[in-house]
């Protein structure tokens, strides 16, 4: 079971910075747009979570190791990210790499939380 949530959580990671990378300047620039990607983003990737937990059918009781696990690759990768943010995006504005940094934590917390909370609503 760990090695098939550590390969979703890298297919994850893999798709979230490519978006970053090769669209990411549109959505993240400093102002009123950073506010709501720290409003919506985590929750998406709490409910993306939630739902990839349900889809794929994982037992209450493991839930939220599952969703650890899951994030694992994009923690780990996401040092590399925070350390590179120039060379890596490119596209994206040098002095939000902080923010960058913050909003990812954020959304592998959500992904964290989300594991927990699925694995306590087994009526869900």
């Amino acid at each position: 079971m760990i090695a098939r949530w550590m390969i979703v959580g890298l297919v994850l990671w893999l798709a979230v910075a490519a978006a970053f990378r090769f669209v990411g300047q549109m959505a993240l620039q400093p102002g009123d747009s950073l506010i709501w990607l720290f409003l919506t983003l985590p929750v998406g990737m709490l409910v993306l979570t939630y739902a990839l937990l349900k889809i794929m059918r994982v037992a209450a009781a493991d839930r939220a190791e599952a969703a650890s696990v899951m994030a694992v690759p994009g923690l780990l990768v996401g040092i590399y990210q925070i350390t590179s943010y120039t060379s890596v995006f490119p596209n994206l504005d040098a002095s939000l790499s902080g923010s960058f940094a913050s909003l990812m934590f954020a959304c592998y917390a959500a992904m964290i939380i989300a594991g927990i909370v699925a694995s306590r609503l087994q009526s869900i």
